[in-house]
């Protein structure tokens, strides 16, 4: 027969160290610490494309706004973790938000987003046990994400797209265990934003680039209209009685040759002007070091040269319609 071998669990219950010193608990108070930090909790986020201009101090402002919620709360621990990504998927990491003030502003490599990340444990007005809330708060830069992406996207990809891609410029997401809380530092954040500079939003331009995709079409279907037209009202002085077969033949060869040549060169003169309307983004940026500096140097050299390219587009489309109705001439 089989031997039945009894374990007391009440006796000699083992104990595990915690922390960096010697002091020990035993197994069921950790594991009881362990699923109150760890259980689950709800998730609130929130999104915003504003065209933010931050610069460190904003970023300061921020941080105090968080300490002013955390203070209204009896706080039992917290801790920040401020994390900074630059080009190329290098990222620097600090432990506190003084230790970021002595970020390295003299850095080349331009800022793509900032991270910042509280651990709160709240102990509620009533209740005796902590609760524990995440804010995470990521601050990207859109002029070095549009530098990111189009330097490694294929050469088919529109503009438009990416500039969908670079929407986002503020993202903040909490999770918790009671929404009034968390409402407090979602508010806190949304007034942070409200007093952020930035640029406003252009509602012609983002009509304008829904439609831009149209634009080589509409292009080209409006100069072979000209050029028909003109097709028609010439018919009469080169297919009279008193003209000569050579005369139609040139006819027919000048203008099937030009609404040839000249629609499909309209239509490249439409992606000119459709290029130039996906490439013109609303700066918003971070500006934290000497790279970000120089990066949005280069954007609003880059925001000139695409209101140039867009109005040569434009001249170069009339001028196509003015060659459409010389054609006549030239037989």
């Amino acid at each position: 027969m089989g031997e039945i071998i009894e374990h007391d669990e009440g006796s000699n219950r083992p104990s595990i160290c915690v922390g960096d010193g010697s002091s020990s608990v035993s197994i069921k108070i950790y594991q009881d610490i362990y699923h109150q930090v760890t259980k689950r909790t709800e998730q609130i986020s929130k999104r915003f494309n504003e065209n933010l201009k931050i610069n460190f101090s904003e970023i300061e402002q921020l941080h105090h706004k968080v300490k002013q919620i955390c203070d209204i709360h009896n706080i039992v621990a917290s801790n920040e973790i401020v994390t900074i990504f630059h080009e190329k998927e290098r990222k620097e990491q600090f432990t506190s938000f003084d230790r970021f003030r002595n970020y390295n502003s003299n850095a080349t490599n331009h800022t793509v987003n900032v991270v910042l990340k509280y651990n709160v444990s709240i102990i509620p007005a009533g209740l005796n046990k902590p609760q524990e809330y995440v804010i995470t708060i990521r601050l990207n830069s859109r002029v070095a994400m549009l530098e990111e992406i189009e330097s490694h996207a294929p050469p088919f990809i529109r503009g438009s797209v990416i500039s969908y891609l670079t929407e986002d410029t503020a993202v903040i997401t909490i999770d918790y265990a009671d929404y009034v809380i968390a409402r407090g530092f979602l508010e806190a954040f949304e007034e942070w934003i409200r007093g952020c500079d930035k640029e406003s939003n252009n509602h012609w331009l983002k009509l304008l680039k829904r439609w831009s995709h149209l634009i080589p079409e509409i292009t080209k279907i409006t100069v072979a209209f000209t050029i028909l037209m003109y097709a028609l009202q010439s018919v009469p002085n080169f297919f009279s009685t008193a003209q000569t077969y050579e005369t139609g033949a040139r006819f027919l060869i000048f203008f099937s040759g030009g609404f040839y040549l000249i629609t499909n060169f309209a239509k490249n003169t439409g992606k000119i002007i459709e290029n130039a309307i996906d490439g013109f983004s609303t700066i918003s940026y971070l500006d934290l070091n000497k790279g970000d500096s120089n990066l949005i140097k280069k954007f609003i050299i880059r925001k000139r040269n695409v209101v140039i390219k867009f109005f040569s587009g434009c001249l170069l489309t009339i001028f196509l319609g003015f060659i459409s109705s010389q054609i006549a001439e030239l037989i």
